[in-house]
């Protein structure tokens, strides 16, 4: 830093001062400065645009000019008032900044010939009342927001941004003190601001029809096969699209496909449903995609006789869905069974969403805990003992007759006995997989997006996923892992297995210790017959096999049952599990009476379901009004009914 005697100014280079120092100077301005435009521009302006507001200018006929700035503490311009006649629940949260806090003021004076700027106080007016952290904490500089845009348009989330420009600006610039009071919900509003112009494409026509008819055409563009369609007698309609490598691996692996749908990824409110298969290398991929403007079994049953129809070699057996009565009743429709020369397609249920139906349905601990217990039971009579155990015991009157209700009859599509002879329906027991796939999606969605919007993002990430699981293929039979303190000679043989299997083999390897550590003995075992939950579902060598091979009498691992093992995956991958099958179970056949009362029943759940699916629609719109008028519809509608209906039951008894 140089002191030019001759004007009493001082004049700066860049390199010499810290970021910090450069807001110091351009705080309290003690002696004027002298710094080249460009430099003054690029370098010094941006780390102090939150100090300084414009208060007054003049420009000169020979280029030159002066702007002078006042402390935004000082606000000299008067806050707009509220608009009268708003309804206290819609107006903003809003607070009104005091003026006339602060009297500080600079001049910026601008000398096009020589290209420089001159910085000096303005009619020597006083210091700042306040720190500069204070001055953080009112606004953020140019050089603070510069940074959030750059991360903005990555599209990451605002919490990994205020992460990211907070270590950038505090390691590299040395900014500590001007990202301290970056917030959540500041990235979240810039990044809106930076995002508009780039998701333009996505937000869509305003029109719906046209919308879809976009959307139509950009999906044929990328390769999948699309399928329009509408339902006779209701206002209802979809679209079907599914590509090519998504019609094979329906085919191939589509023996359990998971269903399920998602809401909130399109401004029209169409639902979103996926179909999703594990392939051979163990990888979860897309089956198919269709979004239905409303959800309903006649909507959701066309769009799956359609892509029956793309892939026609396509033979579920088993779809794992969560409690959902109208994909139940879709998957019946679509997929009739036996009774029109088809192989019969089952639905089971996600445990995972069983378990929070009865969180909240079945709120007497103890008795959950039984059901949770029937659950887990790999015999029918075993399950059937605890259920009726658990209603005998239940203080609960209305819980006792859910159960009975809801659960007794039907333990063949959430009780893991009915699953016990097919050792993928052990292994794949939840819908998490494909609710993952929809958690990542929705994360890039938004409400403002068209039909369009929301399927760029699907392709995008379908070809991610296409793209993950060529990756797992390439080192399926090529890499081997690493462990430490398993025998050579075991390693060697678990090495002749593909690479996600040579994982799960060297975990049930390392559990042995753990059995040890807690003084379990050798298992005694004679043969390779165990009953453990992970043989049950992966036919391989459990950590009671080992624990015995390696420290009991009998050495279990022969090179010979070694090669048995291995043989498994000789010419195939995972999807050796569809149809290795260790009982079959003959279930009794249904009376005509007793179809006729499971299809009544699942047709009044089917109602009831679409009757909440209705009313959180309108309740989300948050207006009281609409959402009360729905009510009394509703109850003017139904009320008739259901008094003719007890008015008869009465009469009877």
């Amino acid at each position: 830093m140089n002191i030019n005697p001759s004007t009493s100014t001082m004049s700066t280079t860049s390199p010499t001062l810290t970021a910090n120092q450069k807001r110091a100077l351009l705080f309290n301005i003690n002696e004027p400065l002298e710094i080249p435009i460009q430099e003054f521009d690029n370098d010094w302006w941006p780390l102090v645009s939150n100090i300084w507001t414009g208060f007054s200018y003049r420009n000169h006929v020979n280029g030159n000019s002066w702007k002078s700035f006042t402390c935004r503490f000082t606000k000299h311009n008067q806050s707009s008032s509220r608009k009268e006649g708003i309804p206290l629940e819609k107006r903003r949260k809003t607070k009104t900044r005091p003026p006339e806090l602060c009297f500080a003021k600079i001049k910026v004076s601008r000398f096009i010939s020589e290209q420089k700027v001159r910085v000096e106080r303005y009619n020597d007016s006083p210091d700042h009342t306040h720190s500069l952290d204070e001055s953080e904490k009112l606004k953020r500089s140019q050089v603070v927001r510069t940074l959030v845009e750059q991360e903005a348009l990555k599209n990451y989330r605002p919490p990994a941004i205020v992460s990211a420009v907070k270590e950038f600006a505090t390691e590299k610039l040395g900014l500590n003190e001007s990202v301290k009071e970056l917030r959540r919900k500041e990235v979240t509003n810039i990044k809106s601001k930076v995002r508009g112009s780039l998701d333009t494409h996505l937000i869509g026509n305003p029109n719906r029809e046209l919308d879809i008819q976009e959307t139509i055409i950009f999906l044929k563009k990328q390769g999948y096969l699309v399928e329009r369609y509408e339902v006779i007698h209701k206002p209802t309609s979809g679209f079907v699209f599914i590509h090519p490598n998504q019609i094979n691996n329906l085919e191939q692996y589509g023996w359990l496909t998971l269903i399920d749908s998602t809401h909130k990824t399109n401004r029209y409110d169409f639902r979103l449903f996926t179909l999703h298969i594990r392939n051979t290398y163990g990888c979860w991929d897309v089956g198919a995609h269709f979004f239905v403007s409303n959800e309903d079994c006649d909507t959701v049953s066309k769009a799956l006789k359609i892509i029956r129809k793309f892939g026609n070699r396509w033979k579920p057996r088993y779809f794992l869905a969560d409690q959902s009565h109208v994909e139940a009743n879709s998957i019946k429709i679509a997929f009739p069974g036996l009774k029109y020369g088809e192989q019969e397609c089952d639905v089971i249920f996600c445990t995972v969403h069983v378990m929070r139906t009865w969180m909240s349905k079945i709120y007497d601990s103890k008795t959950r805990q039984k059901m949770i217990q029937a659950m887990h039971k790999i015999t029918k009579v075993g399950c059937e003992s605890i259920i009726q155990q658990a209603i005998d015991e239940c203080p609960v009157p209305t819980i006792k007759q859910y159960i009975k209700r809801n659960f007794m009859k039907n333990t063949h599509q959430w009780a893991l006995w009915a699953r016990q002879h097919s050792p993928l329906l052990l292994q794949v027991t939840t819908t998490n997989p494909l609710e993952s796939y929809h958690s990542e999606l929705k994360k890039s969605t938004s409400l403002k997006y068209g039909l369009i919007g929301a399927c760029y993002k699907i392709v995008a990430l379908d070809e991610k996923k296409r793209s993950d699981s060529e990756y797992v293929s390439f080192e399926f039979r090529t890499k081997n892992i690493s462990a430490i303190g398993i025998d050579h000679v075991i390693l060697h043989e678990i090495h002749k297995f593909p690479f996600p299997v040579q994982q799960m083999l060297v975990n049930e390897f390392n559990a042995v210790q753990g059995r040890i550590e807690k003084g379990k003995p050798t298992p005694g075992l004679i043969s390779l017959n165990c009953n453990c939950l992970f043989f049950r579902r992966f036919l391989l060598p459990c950590r009671h096999i080992f624990h015995e091979h390696v420290y009991g009498d009998i050495k279990l691992l022969t090179v010979d049952i070694w090669e048995k093992f291995q043989k498994m995956f000789e010419e195939a991958g995972f999807e050796i599990y569809m149809h290795r099958e260790l009982v079959e179970i003959e279930e009794p056949k249904k009376t005509e009476a007793e179809k006729a009362a499971e299809n009544r029943r699942l047709t009044i759940n089917e109602l009831m379901e679409r009757t909440r699916d209705i009313y959180w629609r309108v309740e989300e719109k948050n207006n009281p009004e609409q959402t009360c008028m729905f009510i009394q519809e509703l109850n003017t509608c139904l009320e008739p009914v259901l008094n003719n209906k007890i008015n008869e039951i009465l009469a009877v008894e």
